[in-house]
């Protein structure tokens, strides 16, 4: 059912000399800089002057609004300015400070697109059963959403629930439990057992040319 479960085509990444990986043309730069057993820190550089992430929370990069089933999430913001939403309540962040999140506390985050420089900020995960939001999810949930945007083609539903359930991250669109409810239904039972989607691609994977 190719009309319900596109296959679109998959670019891989820009990859830099320092270790960066590039989406949606440049305009979003990721590096892990510390994986263990306990905790996962990924940095991210966002462009002020690029429309996939200088113009606020509705830039493509932005996150959508959403909640961690197990994980604790820190954002330390190095520079630029950060805007967040936190369970309904917005603020900023300038560098040297920082927010953490607990688990089941719906939030997102964009750069500040007033203050005409880039944000670069430093976010920090721990806890739970599995690794969830680490290196592996960056890649293959940006990469796909990049190579979507970039191609001018819608990104299935099924394939972004089908991310989100392995990371164990719910959307908030969802009232209450079914969000969670979602993640399995449609993003792991129809996304990739009906609609034969992955989490990992090797078009995303450290050994991608």
């Amino acid at each position: 059912m190719p009309f319900l479960f596109p296959k679109h085509p998959l670019q891989i990444p820009n990859r830099d000399p320092d270790g960066a990986w590039n989406f949606f043309d440049g305009a979003l730069k990721t590096w892990a800089i510390q994986n263990d057993e306990s905790s996962f820190t990924s940095r991210q550089i966002f462009k002020h002057s690029n429309p996939h992430t200088g113009v606020g929370r509705n830039s493509t990069a932005t996150p959508p609004y959403h909640w961690h089933i197990y994980q604790t999430e820190r954002f330390d913001v190095q520079s630029g300015v950060l805007c967040y939403d936190l369970d309904g309540k917005e603020g900023k962040l300038v560098a040297g400070e920082s927010v953490t999140i607990p688990p089941h506390h719906h939030h997102t985050f964009w750069l500040d697109p007033e203050s005409g420089v880039d944000l670069d900020v430093h976010i920090t995960v721990s806890g739970g059963p599995n690794a969830g939001f680490d290196d592996t999810f960056i890649h293959n949930f940006y990469g796909y959403l990049s190579s979507c945007v970039m191609q001018n083609r819608a990104p299935s539903p099924f394939q972004m629930l089908a991310f989100l359930d392995h990371a164990d991250v719910v959307l908030v669109d969802f009232p209450l439990w079914t969000g969670r409810l979602a993640n399995i239904v449609l993003g792991r039972w129809l996304g990739r057992g009906l609609g034969g989607y992955m989490v990992e691609y090797k078009e995303f994977s450290d050994k991608s040319d």
